[in-house]
């Protein structure tokens, strides 16, 4: 179908996420995971203002002092974002993003420094969905790239996500800069975080990323398993952080 006429997006309020976020989730085909029941802490960051409250480049040194005192939830809130799209008033898709709390608290044993440039140097697209109808008119695109305007805004250097095989996302992914990489291929995590570090993609999913702002050229490694995976500085053998 053509363009859809008056389509905006913004941030979603507390009430929005509440209402579409679950329809979000079920569109993506991800409604019975743990990211799926995931709507109502979203919604209650955004109604304590938590939400994307450290994107801007001024929230970055909170950020690292949030990492250091261990207020790893806060911190993934504050670097999180919740997007909506509408048609005439109407909510047609939406897209959240952030940190992945998980892939963030494996890099504690690199210290805070790491962990804090995992929070503000990685972004994840958790969830990304538009309804039947709207599909094919750039609604998706135009959420990826509002999303990444901010990101680019708030230093973010890498945006990544995942999906099945199964549901050809990969021509989308590649249409709007995304690399593709291959099946159980990794993505270097070091010119980012500054430690050796991989991460690896979930058990049946691809991973797609793409460099933000200033952020260096995707690489790839040809191992895969199921996490991020810090490796030691001192033999560069790999190993889950606990």
């Amino acid at each position: 179908m053509g363009s859809p006429a008056r389509v905006t997006i913004s941030y979603a309020s507390a009430a929005e996420i509440e209402a579409n976020y679950p329809r979000w989730c079920a569109l993506a085909g991800i409604g019975d995971t743990p990211l799926g029941g995931y709507g109502r802490e979203l919604a209650q960051a955004q109604r304590r203002g938590l939400l994307a409250s450290a994107m801007a480049p001024s929230g970055v040194r909170a950020i690292s002092a949030a990492a250091g005192k261990g207020e790893l939830a806060g911190a993934v809130a504050a670097r999180s974002l919740v997007l909506v799209a509408q048609c005439d008033r109407v909510v047609i898709g939406g897209l959240f993003a952030g940190p992945d709390a998980l892939v963030v608290h494996r890099f504690q044993p690199w210290g805070t420094a790491a962990q804090a440039r995992a929070l503000v140097g990685l972004m994840k697209v958790g969830v990304l969905a538009v309804e039947p109808e709207f599909r094919g008119a750039g609604v998706g695109a135009s959420l990826l790239r509002y999303a990444a305007d901010r990101a680019a805004a708030g230093r973010v250097r890498l945006m990544y996500g995942s999906f099945t095989a199964a549901t050809d996302f990969d021509r989308f992914c590649t249409d709007r800069g995304f690399r593709v990489l291959g099946p159980g291929q990794s993505i270097d995590l070091s010119p980012v975080l500054g430690v050796p570090a991989e991460l690896d993609p979930p058990n049946g999913e691809r991973l797609v990323a793409t460099a933000i702002g200033d952020g260096p050229p995707v690489g790839a490694s040809p191992n895969g398993g199921d996490s991020a995976r810090p490796h030691s500085p001192a033999d560069g053998a790999r190993h889950p952080a606990s």
